[in-house]
């Protein structure tokens, strides 16, 4: 047996066979643009390139099938983990609105015209007897000397707000939002960002996703190669 022929054959199929998926991976991308002499298409476009609208449209579709359809989306706000987070974001936020002064939402004056009117309406309604002698102006009187400069969580029951608004919110997400993911046509929207990738974005994209992949199948072109090489010289020497 002759060892460095051996090696010989075992290196070149390797190498031969490492540089030929090498290429063949290149080829899926490259070139961009189909090469031409004048009329004739001398190499075609990249297998990717050539089909960049039909896999923008399949990525779409994937993911309004398989990760934002509706039913994935309920399953997601429906996750204890994301309804946790939902519901602390909700009370931070109700607690800082709670903390302000009511007169931050509404002037003085509007609290006054609203209060008289309705106390006015009140009397007339539940005391009429007593009507005459209550009229808006004179209600409105007393309240301007009233400081109005009060926290809303002094006068409302904070606890039981919160626990309508989060019902209230809670049940907008599940039942809602799904139905305006779905709305929006979340295919189409992600099928014309994929066809608007330029070919280098693709393919830089697909390399950043795939790099493992693709050096396992280049390695294994080498492999395979190799053993090649090696049944070869067995089949050469004893022929």
């Amino acid at each position: 047996m002759n060892a460095g022929l051996l090696a010989s054959s075992v290196t070149i199929g390797a190498i031969i066979g490492y540089v030929t998926n090498y290429v063949a991976i290149k080829l899926l991308f490259r070139p961009y643009k189909p090469l031409k002499f004048g009329s004739i298409t001398v190499f075609p476009q990249g297998v990717i390139p050539r089909e960049k609208k039909a896999l923008a449209k399949k990525v779409g579709s994937m993911v309004k099938e398989y990760i934002l359809s509706e039913e994935e989306i309920k399953k997601i706000l429906q996750n204890e983990e994301v309804k946790s987070e939902i519901k602390h974001f909700i009370d931070e936020k109700l607690d800082l609105i709670f903390a302000k002064n009511i007169t931050e939402f509404m002037a003085k004056e509007e609290i006054i015209e609203k209060l008289s009117s309705f106390i006015e309406k009140f009397v007339a309604e539940k005391f009429p007897m007593f009507a005459s002698f209550v009229s808006g102006n004179m209600i409105k009187s007393v309240f301007e000397s009233v400081n109005f400069h009060v926290r809303i969580d002094s006068i409302i029951d904070t606890k039981k707000a919160k626990n309508i608004i989060r019902d209230e919110i809670f049940e907008f997400l599940e039942k809602e939002v799904p139905k305006i993911f779905i709305k929006a046509n979340i295919d189409k929207i992600v099928e014309e960002r994929v066809a608007s990738f330029d070919e280098k974005t693709l393919e830089d994209m697909l390399f950043s996703l795939m790099k493992k992949h693709f050096s396992f199948i280049n390695f294994a072109g080498a492999a395979l190669g190799a053993i090649i090489g090696f049944i070869q010289y067995f089949v050469v020497t004893n022929m």
